[in-house]
Parts: C-alpha cells; sequence; structure tokens
C-alpha cells in the first residue's frame, strides 16, 4: 500500500509542477462559479419581483438545468487532458522500462496512478464543496444531504472517466492521441444505449454498459445500488484492462489465453451488472428531504395489500399521437417510468401489444387506407409492422375502441384491470396519483358518481363550456374523474328503477324545466336512503331547485350576486374557501379563489331539522351584493345602490352532513353549476382553484378513499437569503479571488521549481 501511495505523490507532483493541473483547477472554478451566480441571480431576481419561490435546492442545483447538470456536461472536457499522459509519457520517454524493472507490480504502478486522479478529483469536488457552503448562506433552509449526493455522482463519474483515460493513455505513447481516445470510448459509451433497441435483452445489455444519464439520478436525489455498483464495475474493468495491457509486455501467452482472459473479463462485468440491476435486487437511499423520490406511505401502503404481482399490459396503436412513446427506441425511458413501484414490486410484469386501428378523430380522413397509415407510422417510429395486430385481431383480443384507441395500459391483479392512459400535458406519462389510483380499484370497488341526465341538466359527454366532459371523463386530462380512480354513471329518472342509494355522489347540475311530481318524489325517496347529493343552481332557476332544497332546509334566494370589479365581468364571483370548510383538505394561498361565473346565495329556512350544516365558499363582503331586479350586463351601466341594495354575507356552497342508518349522508348545495364546467376550469385571466376544489369536494364525498392523496410537505427552501449586491461579491470572489489565488499558487510552486 506504501508504494501505492509513493507513486500517487510521486504522479501528483509531476502533474502540479505543470501548468495543466492548474490550468483546468483554474477553468473549472470559473465555469462552476459563472453557473451558479448565474443561477442564484435569476432567482433573486424573480423573488424581488413578486414571484413566489419554491424548492430552491433542487430548483438551483437539480433537473436538467441546474447546477450539478451543467457540471457534468463539462467533465468529460477536463479528465482526458489530465489522464493523457499518465501511460503514454512513461511509454514515449522510455521510463516505462524502469518501472518494469524496479520493486513494484503492475497493479501498484496502475491503483497508484489512479489513486493521483481519485485526489484530484477530490479538489474538483472541494470547489463544488466550496460553492455549496456559499449556497447555504445564501438559500433559506438549503437541503445539504440531497447536494452531497449529487456530489457524490459527480464523483463517482470522475473516477470513471479517469480509469477510461488511464486505459486509454497506456496504448499509446502519444499523448494528444491518448486525449482524443479517451474522448472516442466516452463518446461511445454514450451512444451504445441506442443500439439493438428492437431486442429486448440486447437493449438491457448496450443500455445498462452506457454511462450516459449514469450520474443523473445522483444529481436528482436517489442513490441506487445498481447505478453505484455501475460506476465501481467500469472503473475496474478499465484498471482490470490497464493492468493487462501492462503484464503483456512481461508475460509471454498464448493468443487463445490471453483472448480467453480478456472476454472472461467483459462477460463477467456484463453478468454482475446485468444481475444487479434487476428490481429485485437493487436498493435505494432517496436524499431528499421529504423522500420526493419515493412513493408517498398511501401508495406503499397500498402496494402492501396486493396478495399477486400485478401485469400492466401496454397496448400502443402505431397510429396515435402517443405512439412513438410505446416504440421500442423509446422502452428503456418508458420502463423508468415506474421504476419508484418496481422497487416494491419486483415482480410487476410489462407486456407490449402493438396493433394498428382507427384513430377516431379527423385524422383518418385522409386518401391512405388504415392498413397503409399503420405501415408508414410503424416505420417511422420503428416498429415490426408485421408483428402489429390489425384492427380484428386487437378487437378479439380487446376493444379500445371506448378508449379511443389510445395509447393505454390494463393493470391486472387477480383477474380484474383498470386501465392507466396517457395525457395531453407537458408531463405525458401517469404520475403516483394516477397510477395508485389504478391500482386501488383492483383491490375495491371504485366510487361512482351519478350524474343526472333529466331536464337538459350538465352532460359529461358534450364538450360545450357549460357542460362537465373535462372534469367526468375525458380520457386525455389528468384531473378527470375517471383517471382518478371514480367511475362515471349517467343517471335517469325516467327509469324505473330507483336511483342506487350506494352512489358516492348523484350530481344535479342546473336543471332547465320543472321536475314532476313523481320525479320529485323519486329524488326524495333517493334522500331517505341515504343518498349523497351535490346539486348546483344557476341565477333565474331558483324555483326548479328550490322544492327539493326546501326538504334540506334550505334555498336559493332570489336575484343574482354581483362583484365589483375592475377587470372582470360583475357576475364573476370571486369565492373564498370558509374557516370552517378544513374538512376537505384544501390549502389556500391569498391568491387563491373559486371562480362562480353567475351565482346565487343560500339561505338556510328550516334549523331544526338534523343536517349539520357548514359553509364551504363565501364571498367578499365588501365587494358583494345581491341584484334581484332584472339587468343586462351588456347593455345597462349597473353599480351597487346602498339605499335599495344590501352588501351579501351568505354562503354560496353549504355542506351538510347527518345519520341515517348506518350511513354518514352528505350533501352540497352550491348556488353556480359552472364552477366545474369546461369554461372555467379552462379559465386563464383568473388564478383559481376550481380544479382542486372539485377533486377535494369529491374526495370528501368518497370518505377520502378516491383521489388517492399522494401530497407532500411544501419546501421549505422558499427563500434566496442574498441581495444583488451580495452575489455581486460572490461573483468577484468566485470568478476573480479564487482563480487568481490558485493562478498565483501554481505560478509561485512552478516558478520555484524551476529555479531549483
Amino acid at each position: 500500500m506504501k508504494k501505492i501511495f509513493n507513486i500517487a505523490r510521486l504522479e501528483l507532483s509531476i502533474l502540479f509542477y505543470s501548468p495543466i493541473a492548474w490550468i483546468i483547477l483554474i477553468i473549472f472554478t470559473i465555469q462552476a462559479g459563472i453557473t451558479f451566480v448565474d443561477l442564484l441571480e435569476a432567482r433573486e431576481a424573480s423573488q424581488q419581483l413578486g414571484n413566489d419561490l419554491k424548492g430552491l435546492t433542487m430548483d438551483i442545483f437539480g433537473g436538467g438545468r441546474g447546477f450539478f447538470a451543467a457540471v457534468q456536461n463539462k467533465l468529460y472536457l477536463y479528465i482526458p487532458l489530465l489522464t493523457m499522459g499518465l501511460m503514454s509519457r512513461e511509454i514515449s520517454s522510455g521510463s516505462i522500462k524502469l518501472l518494469f524493472s524496479s520493486p513494484v507490480t503492475n497493479k501498484q504502478i496502475i491503483l497508484g496512478k489512479f489513486l493521483s486522479m481519485m485526489i484530484y478529483g477530490l479538489l474538483l469536488i472541494a470547489v463544488l464543496l466550496l460553492i455549496i457552503g456559499i449556497a447555504s448562506f445564501s438559500i433559506e433552509a438549503i437541503d445539504i444531504k440531497f447536494l452531497l449526493g449529487g456530489l457524490l455522482g459527480l464523483y463517482l463519474l470522475i473516477c470513471a472517466y479517469a480509469a477510461i483515460g488511464l486505459f486509454m493513455s497506456s496504448l499509446t505513447s502519444y499523448q494528444v492521441v491518448a486525449a482524443v481516445s479517451t474522448l472516442a470510448v466516452l463518446a461511445a459509451l454514450n451512444f451504445v444505449g441506442t443500439i439493438g433497441q428492437s431486442i429486448d435483452f440486447v437493449r438491457d445489455i448496450t443500455y445498462w454498459i452506457s454511462i450516459e444519464g449514469r450520474a443523473n439520478n445522483f444529481l436528482n436525489g436517489l442513490i441506487s445500488s445498481k447505478d453505484l455498483l455501475y460506476f465501481l464495475l467500469v472503473i475496474g474493468f478499465f484498471l482490470t484492462l490497464t493492468i493487462m495491457k501492462l503484464n503483456s509486455g512481461r508475460e509471454v501467452r498464448s493468443t487463445i489465453t490471453i483472448a480467453s482472459r480478456y472476454a472472461l473479463l467483459i462477460v463477467g462485468v456484463l453478468a454482475i451488472g446485468y444481475i444487479s440491476s434487476l428490481p429485485a435486487l437493487n436498493g435505494y437511499y432517496d436524499t431528499t428531504r421529504f423522500k420526493d423520490k419515493t412513493l408517498t406511505d398511501n401508495s406503499i401502503e397500498l402496494l402492501e395489500k396486493l396478495e399477486e404481482p400485478i401485469t400492466i399490459t401496454n397496448y400502443v396503436n402505431v397510429i396515435n399521437s402517443f405512439a412513438h412513446l410505446g416504440s421500442p427506441k423509446w422502452r428503456i425511458f418508458d420502463l423508468q417510468q415506474f421504476d419508484q413501484y418496481t422497487r416494491y414490486l419486483p415482480d410487476l410484469e410489462m407486456k407490449y401489444v402493438t396493433y394498428y386501428d382507427s384513430t377516431l378523430n379527423s385524422r383518418d380522413n385522409t386518401p391512405m387506407t388504415l392498413e397503409e397509415r399503420g405501415q408508414r407510422a410503424a416505420t417511422a417510429y420503428g416498429f415490426d409492422f408485421e408483428k402489429a395486430l390489425k384492427p380484428e385481431e386487437i378487437r378479439e383480443k380487446i376493444d379500445l375502441r371506448p378508449e379511443e384507441n389510445l395509447f393505454v395500459r390494463t393493470v391486472e391483479h387477480k383477474g380484474k384491470t383498470s386501465n392507466l392512459r396517457m395525457f395531453y400535458d407537458m408531463y405525458t406519462y401517469p404520475h403516483e396519483a394516477e397510477i395508485s389510483a389504478g391500482i386501488k380499484r383492483l383491490l375495491q370497488d371504485p366510487p361512482v358518481i351519478g350524474i343526472l341526465t333529466d331536464k337538459e341538466t350538465r352532460r359529461i359527454n358534450l364538450t360545450g363550456d357549460k357542460h362537465y366532459k373535462d372534469v367526468t371523463n375525458t380520457l386525455t386530462s389528468r384531473y378527470s374523474l375517471i383517471n382518478q380512480g371514480f367511475d362515471i354513471d349517467e343517471v335517469s329518472l325516467d327509469d324505473p328503477k330507483p336511483i342506487p342509494h350506494d352512489l358516492t355522489a348523484l350530481v344535479l347540475a342546473d336543471p332547465m324545466e320543472e321536475f314532476s311530481k313523481s320525479e320529485l318524489q323519486k329524488l326524495r325517496n333517493y334522500l331517505k336512503q341515504g343518498g349523497n347529493l351535490l346539486i348546483a343552481g344557476e341565477p333565474g332557476k331558483q324555483e326548479l331547485l328550490n322544492p327539493l332544497l326546501k326538504e334540506l332546509g334550505l334555498e336559493f334566494t332570489p336575484g343574482t350576486l354581483l362583484q365589483e370589479s375592475d377587470k372582470y365581468e360583475l357576475d364573476l364571483i370571486q369565492a373564498t374557501l370558509a374557516e370552517e370548510a378544513d374538512f376537505i383538505h384544501l390549502d389556500f394561498s391569498d391568491k387563491d379563489v373559486i371562480s362562480l361565473p353567475g351565482a346565487v346565495a343560500i339561505n338556510r329556512i328550516d334549523t331544526t331539522d338534523s343536517f349539520e350544516m357548514t359553509p364551504l365558499l363565501h364571498t367578499n363582503p365588501k365587494q358583494v351584493w345581491n341584484r334581484d331586479t332584472p339587468f343586462d350586463l351588456e347593455t345597462d351601466s349597473i353599480s351597487f345602490n346602498p339605499s335599495t341594495e344590501s352588501r351579501n354575507y351568505k354562503p354560496v356552497a353549504v355542506a351538510m352532513e347527518k345519520k341515517v342508518g348506518e350511513k354518514n349522508q352528505k350533501i352540497v348545495v352550491i348556488g353556480d353549476a359552472d364552477f366545474m364546467s369546461n369554461g372555467e376550469l379552462g379559465r386563464f385571466n383568473l388564478r383559481t382553484k376550481n380544479s382542486k376544489f372539485v377533486t377535494k369536494l369529491l374526495n370528501w364525498f368518497s370518505d377520502y378513499e378516491f383521489p388517492i392523496d399522494t401530497t407532500r410537505p411544501e419546501p421549505i427552501d422558499n427563500k434566496i437569503l442574498v441581495s444583488q449586491e451580495k452575489i455581486s461579491w460572490i461573483e468577484k470572489f468566485l470568478l476573480g479571488i479564487m482563480p487568481l489565488s490558485l493562478a498565483f499558487a501554481g505560478g509561485f510552486l512552478l516558478i520555484s521549481r524551476k529555479r531549483n
């Protein structure tokens, strides 16, 4: 061991008695400093403009555009310059012969030189530690453990690059050739992951070999045993190759023996790497403060209830807009989206079924036949068209027309199935909430929301602004109820059967006609049996719903609520959550409102009933008033008249509960039916929480079973503690004082050596 340290010390002295080590250290410090200062300065400027900042540790250091990623993207430029002379210098000068004749083994030579690179790598990490130290004083409650995990990933990457560079340096006597060759090998190791994507076994091998993105998990908060072992195997592999290369100069062996040894090494490394990457053998450590890279407790508890392994079958329509994500080229990426689940379900089986069928939209209006479209798409995305099922073949297996022949996954457990879908948003893939909801549907009956379809009420299958398709059953909307675990059913009063009293909730929204006595009686019977109900009214329709509301001791007040505003229509009510409504677990900021375009107030007319009533939504008593006379917002000049009108202090939404037998009956009455309409959920000119309000409301109806609660604690590193002036001083230190100090130290050492 002493000889290894002596060789390392000698190598470091040679390195630092040349300008290259100092120049790289100076450039590295300047580039890292520029990156950090730019990121910090941008966040501080945003904070000064009044924008809310959240999770600054991850925001500044993590992600594809963060500090760690920027450092990682430049490391491959530095290491080949450091390693190019490690062995090539010895070969070109002839000193390699002296080493061979000295009392040191080839193993000691290589390990000593590699140790020198490890120590130099620690100097680079020390620069990053200095920046992290500055960040700890600049960012409130910075997540140190997360940052240390990122440094570990970068250091392992430096060591891997150094091992590769050391091997390439042993192959040539020319230092420039060694440097270029190292860059070529690094490029090859990045490219190899794209080879053999259409063959499962080959794809797994080439993906494991690829070094591209290997440190990403470390940089983003997750240390995994497979990534850690990968770096150790790569380092060990190239160091062993280097030792074997040197031994070939001392030993005489047959070509077959040499080839066998190399083959055994390669096969052994690949075998260990492949086996260690199997889900059942993986270990993980989440370095984030609130375990953001790990499933929430609710999801983990759910997975523990599974009695058998689950199977996910992915049905990929090659002519669908999501087709490329199910292609062989994207297979690894697609599988990675379920990594958090395979950590707890190592036996999770993923199957892929490719087919072609109508897209059930205007894209079908082309002169090409369905088969021609399928063949073109398959060629473009890299599918084997011969293996793609024809429309009649896929329909024999499963009819996906109700899913609009989109990219859909069926999750199967003990004969039951549920669907996971892809979404038209920036994330596309289902997240924990959607996946866990799909799994939970396999373990228990899903909640059913009934939508009353009589009297021209709001519909779930229409896309007009007034209707409820987006919130209930839009396949490609993440927050649609069908993607959060609910079933949606249409209910008609014309059906001779009674309304099922076990509905999670019956929604009665904005009827256009008066209910008959028999229809009202059917609704009363539903209430008497303890059925849950959500009633949503509209201005001018109070009399259509008040007969039913009287059964509950309520009424919609006459008139229309108006709210003073310079920006919006006067009938756009910006309601806020009542303090008493904390049971729906909706966190509000001062800027968040529930928008109600056209609303009426709710009045309690009977306080003797057994319902316990809780206000849900309030209006602003300083801005909102009730007008009970006709008006036209487009032609009339309207303002509050204190002599004839009064401000509104009544709630616009209430929740009611009471015991009916063994059941806890729940009723919600809202003075607006647009609060969950297609048009209102798509509002962009006002920051609202209508979507979350609807979700939390139905979560309460389902006794908090669905949607799955996957919320995490809010980040606490949300504030920049330094001003622009202090950031300027940080910039001067990192870009001026530090590099000049290194340059002075390097210059002094080099001049002293030259004089000696």
